[in-house]
């Protein structure tokens, strides 16, 4: 039989590298790199490569399931059919709504939406078309740092400057592992090659972690091990120090910054002595660090979910940006760049509107890109005065990835409907009243929306679909729009009309048509690099054209930070934090399932520590911890890790499947919820951007005895 080669392209992570699908009589086969790629040149990671899996596997969902309330089997599900399915789901929001008001219907949104091109422009219209207000999503939990701090400074949410790696002089890289993770907000294929060319061009690279994580390179000094959750005060210092040496450049800040002295006011008391013993690293390393920044011909900087998603995300992202601005180094070649792409999107990102906070039963609240904070999903659905009565998840699993497991169970067994798109019956459809099968990315056309604007080289790429879908498996957009239709009438996407006419519109911002696309090589057009020195005037969205180098939405922070600080100077030095451990076997609720990444010591994932502490604790490897919050606790399995600093230790988060009885792989390997004991509910996130505190956590690990 005949094997059909499709260009297609990876949607698991932002790099969106290049494959191949292989089909025989309209059935999938296989997968592989695209080594004509333009861009990625055929390079793709093992989850791209094994998305096959995760198609053809036994435990997807394939038709609608309902569960049997009211009769014996009251906790099973059964097929029904769509027609009856979207009926009753859409007769239902109707009467929850009518009874108690738009916003009492909640909907949640997983990280698989954003490498969806119709999906993401659907559910805002899903949105809007109920009326509701009650919106969520997985961004609370790992990036809406950046999103917030970007409106403050830039005046837009989409606007993040990127590393400009391969012409950089030194990088500063911070919470991020690229070996492993392909870095996240900025678009690269193989972040390693582009290091080491900046190395074998002279570049001296640095990574702050408080782990050694497996992007270094041991010869060459380049991990810098700080204490968990204590970046900002390293980048205060750091800043400190270079304006002491007198290495801000005046003309820049004169030319395109405001209140920089409200910057220097904050940055003042942070000197390298001071923070040296809070951050765990020596003063003079701090001063080496600042002059080699300041000092560098060109100079960039990056961080991840490693800062992101500790206690002060957005004031570490902020004094990032700042570390880039006020060195002269934004808007450079070989610094931090913006990268449009084939749609400029900063426009679509700013932010007018200066007072942003309202008064609500739980304080204080704020939505960043229209998502409140998902801590407190399960406290407003239990909410006196105005419930969320019915919750709808798109490509996502709350019940494990939001923090707060135990009450997030119980908050969902009082809903009236909890509806699941996905393709897998995960931890939260277990709880579902529906259940909605989806396509794969096999399955739909797209093109590479996710990475827009954080391209390392800016291009872009149309895919088919590459099967039918299998099954009754319908895309995420047709299904929100039945719901539409039923619950309104309104619609956002018809069969009839030209699905992808908001697509092309953006395309038409580079004059890029689709059908250039379908002609080009791989599917793909690369665009030109935009040339650096046009940032304040065509990208940056502030009114007045200029950085604000201290937003007086961050007072409240600030004084905060400053609170936090003096509590660090007084904490106990055996205090242990918990970090997010990332590994090439765990990506997000779709990989819990793929058979072959489960194997060796990647069966579950256990507690690592590093050996001074194991040795203090008098624990040993394989030994049974409890490691306790104030929140919760959990069973762990101890792994000495010599990776690790003291007083660091790490897990994997995207387990505890022990209830997940509809993927059999993740069942027989279910490891434990790390975010079970996680900070959750009121107080428990970052104000100004809704983020999750979820690394950095103070834990107490305690012996089991047999």
């Amino acid at each position: 039989m005949e094997t059909r080669v499709t260009p297609t392209f990876c949607r698991i992570c932002e790099p969106s590298c290049g494959l191949l699908a292989e089909t025989q009589g309209g059935k999938f086969v296989g997968l592989k790199p695209d080594n004509k790629h333009p861009i990625t040149k055929g390079f793709a990671c093992h989850k791209g490569l094994l998305f096959g899996d995760i198609h053809n596997d036994v435990d997807r969902l394939m038709s609608p399931l309902r569960k049997q309330r009211g009769t014996e089997k009251d906790d099973e599900f059964s097929e029904v059919s769509w027609d009856i399915a979207l009926d009753r789901i859409s007769e239902s929001i109707k009467g929850i709504q009518n009874r108690y008001g738009k916003d009492a219907v909640g909907i949640y949104v997983g990280n698989p939406v954003a490498f969806n091109t119709l999906g993401s422009q659907s559910v805002g219209s899903f949105a809007a078309a109920l009326e509701t207000r009650s919106m969520f999503s997985s961004g609370t939990q790992d990036c809406a740092n950046k999103f917030a701090c970007s409106e403050a400074v830039y005046g837009t949410s989409t606007l993040h400057p990127i590393p400009d790696i391969e012409k950089s002089q030194y990088i500063l890289v911070f919470g991020e592992n690229p070996k492993v993770s392909h870095m996240s907000f900025m678009s690269i294929a193989n972040p390693m090659v582009s290091f080491k060319k900046a190395k074998s061009d002279g570049a001296t690279i640095r990574y702050v972690n408080p782990r050694r994580i497996e992007s270094v390179s041991d010869k060459d000094n380049e991990w810098v091990h700080i204490k968990p959750d204590t970046d900002l005060y390293l980048l205060a210092a750091l800043l400190n120090e270079m304006d002491r040496m007198g290495l801000f450049i005046d003309r820049v800040i004169a030319e395109h910054g405001r209140n920089i002295d409200g910057l220097r006011k904050f940055i003042q008391p942070y000197t390298a002595a001071v923070v040296s013993h809070v951050i765990g690293i020596p003063a003079e390393k701090i001063i080496t660090l600042a002059r080699e920044f300041g000092e560098a011909e060109s100079a960039s900087i990056h961080m991840s979910t490693g800062v992101n998603m500790g206690r002060q995300g957005t004031l570490c992202y902020w004094l990032l940006q700042m570390m880039s601005f006020v060195t002269g180094n934004l808007d450079k070649a070989g610094g931090n760049r913006y990268s449009p792409g084939f749609y400029p999107a900063t426009k679509a990102g700013r932010v007018t509107q200066e007072e942003v906070f309202f008064s609500s039963e739980f304080g204080d609240l704020r939505y960043v890109r229209g998502m409140l904070p998902a801590n407190l999903l399960s406290n407003m659905i239990e909410s006196e005065e105005s419930p969320i009565k019915a919750l709808v998840v798109v490509a996502g699993n709350p019940l494990l990835s939001v923090a707060g497991e135990s009450s997030l169970r119980q908050a969902f067994e009082k809903l009236d409907l909890l509806v699941c798109l996905d393709i897998y019956q995960n931890a939260t459809a277990e709880l579902a009243d529906y259940l909605l099968p989806c396509c794969d990315m096999l399955e739909r056309s797209d093109i590479n929306i996710c990475g827009l604007g954080m391209q390392n080289e800016s291009y872009v790429q149309f895919t088919d679909a590459v099967v039918n879908p299998l099954g009754e498996r319908r895309e995420e957009w047709w299904i929100l729009n039945e719901i539409m239709k039923r619950v309104n009438g309104s619609r956002a996407l018809d069969r009839s009309q030209d699905i992808h006419a908001r697509t092309r519109k953006m395309l038409s911002a580079s004059a890029i048509k689709i059908e250039d696309l379908k002609r080009a090589s791989s599917n793909t057009i690369t665009l030109k690099r935009k040339k650096e020195g046009v940032f304040y005037r065509d990208w940056i969205q502030t009114k007045d054209k200029r950085v604000d180098c201290c937003p007086r939405i961050f007072t409240c922070a600030l004084n905060k930070a400053n609170d936090i600080f003096v509590e660090l100077t007084m904490e106990s030095p055996y205090q242990v934090k918990l970090i997010n451990l990332r590994t090439n076997y765990m990506q997000n609720s779709w990989f819990q399932n793929v058979k072959k990444l489960k194997r060796g010591k990647h069966l579950d994932n256990p507690l690592h520590i590093s050996p001074f502490d194991a040795a203090r604790l008098r624990v040993e490897d394989g030994d049974s911890v409890y490691v306790e919050t104030h929140y919760g606790r959990l069973q762990a399995q101890i792994f000495i890790d010599n990776t690790l600093r003291q007083g660091a230790v790490a897990m994997t988060h995207g387990w505890g499947n022990d209830k997940t009885k509809g993927m059999n792989v993740a069942l027989n390997n279910p490891g434990v919820n790390v975010n079970k004991i996680m900070p959750t509910g009121i107080g428990s996130y970052e104000k100004i951007s809704n983020q999750s505190f979820l690394t950095g956590v103070p834990v107490n690990i305690i012996k089991m005895v047999s």
